[in-house]
């Protein structure tokens, strides 16, 4: 009986082992966006995450999410000074804001950039799109990232399964031009693009029924020897 006993707890040790140390893994989506402001916005559909692992004595447990978005907000600018006085600083300055949503995560990236006319501009010469008063700035963009993460069971849930999670984003953005009272501010091509990436953290773990197997073994072994 002594061994018996013996090898059912070094069975169920073994079983306990093998559910308390198994190495994590990662698996990632990342998809892109791009959509035309002011405002705009787009949904994007990942995949969740799925447990089976094709073997019924383990499955996938998934242990973090973590989303991350990075965008960049932009749009080609050009200005003009309307004022009779020079404006010796004549920049056009962008802000913008895209923010992610998905179930129950977020992350926000900011924008802010500014984009300065060398050496300014001068007074108004009464013709529009053209002469000293006026400045093409080019293509004017800014750019960031954010990211969120949890290891919460209801945010869990919520991205598994064997169906799609949305990730809704929406932004928005303006223009404005520093250096002059009244200027001429033209925009085109205002956007924002970027990607989204979704990363799954997980550990491959026996299933209940096969752990309880581990230590059956054990019982079938003892039991033999015994005989």
């Amino acid at each position: 009986m002594k061994t018996m006993m013996t090898s059912i707890a070094a069975g169920l040790v073994l079983a306990s082992g093998a559910m308390a140390t198994p190495s994590t893994d990662t698996q990632s989506d990342t998809q892109n966006f791009a959509f035309e402001l002011s405002p705009g916005g787009t949904v994007l559909d990942f995949a969740q995450f799925d447990t089976s692992t094709g073997n019924p004595n383990t499955f996938k447990q998934l242990q973090k999410v973590v989303i991350t978005l990075n965008c960049s907000i932009g749009a080609n600018v050009t200005a003009e000074n309307d004022n009779i006085e020079p404006a010796d600083f004549f920049a056009a300055n962008l802000t913008g804001l895209v923010t992610l949503d998905m179930a129950g995560l977020g992350a926000n990236a900011s924008v802010i950039e500014n984009s300065v006319a060398p050496g300014g501009v001068g007074g108004t010469d009464g013709v529009p799109g053209s002469g000293p008063d006026f400045f093409d700035f080019g293509f004017v963009s800014g750019s960031d990232n954010d990211m969120d993460m949890s290891s919460d069971v209801a945010v869990l849930a919520a991205f598994t399964g064997n169906g799609f999670v949305s990730a809704t984003l929406a932004g928005s953005g303006g223009f404005a031009v520093s250096g002059a009272s009244n200027a001429t501010l033209v925009i085109s091509n205002f956007g924002a693009e970027g990607t989204v990436t979704v990363e799954y953290f997980y550990k491959i773990i026996p299933t209940p029924g096969s752990a309880a197997l581990i230590g059956l073994a054990g019982l079938v072994t003892a039991g033999r020897r015994r005989r």
